[in-house]
């Protein structure tokens, strides 16, 4: 939120969409992934509520996770979005995801379940606050 204060706007990264693993769609959270480059700076590792813009001009909810993804191994820096509402096929389409507000820390979870209940807990955060504007 400061960095909008001080940018003017809010901060947004655009990039086309990736195939990652496929995993968020075994447990029902389907998520779209940019990988942002070396020179792009990204908000520090973390859950946002976040807004997804697509090449239509449409506009969708999202929860939003910026970091390594340690409950799934991950290694490399990623952006990874759970578009609320969204069903549709946006690989190698370019998206902006347009970061609204921190939620919590990048953790590691004990196991797939318990990552599903916080991000859908996070995914009601995000309409709670989005709603209140």
């Amino acid at each position: 939120e400061r960095a909008a204060e001080f940018l003017g706007h809010r901060h947004c990264l655009s990039r086309t969409v990736e195939h990652g693993q496929r995993l968020g769609r075994t447990i029902g959270i389907p998520t779209v992934n940019l990988v942002p480059p070396p020179h792009v700076l990204v908000p520090g590792n973390g859950v946002y509520t976040a807004r997804v813009c697509l090449a239509d001009g449409s506009s969708y909810a999202a929860v939003t996770n910026v970091g390594t993804r340690p409950t799934v191994s991950g290694k490399n820096l990623n952006v990874e979005s759970w578009i609320l509402g969204y069903d549709g096929d946006l690989y190698e389409k370019e998206i902006t995801v347009e970061f609204l507000k921190f939620l919590r820390p990048e953790r590691k979870f004990d196991s797939l379940e318990q990552m599903k209940a916080e991000i859908q807990k996070n995914a009601r955060e995000t309409l709670e606050f989005l709603n209140a504007r």
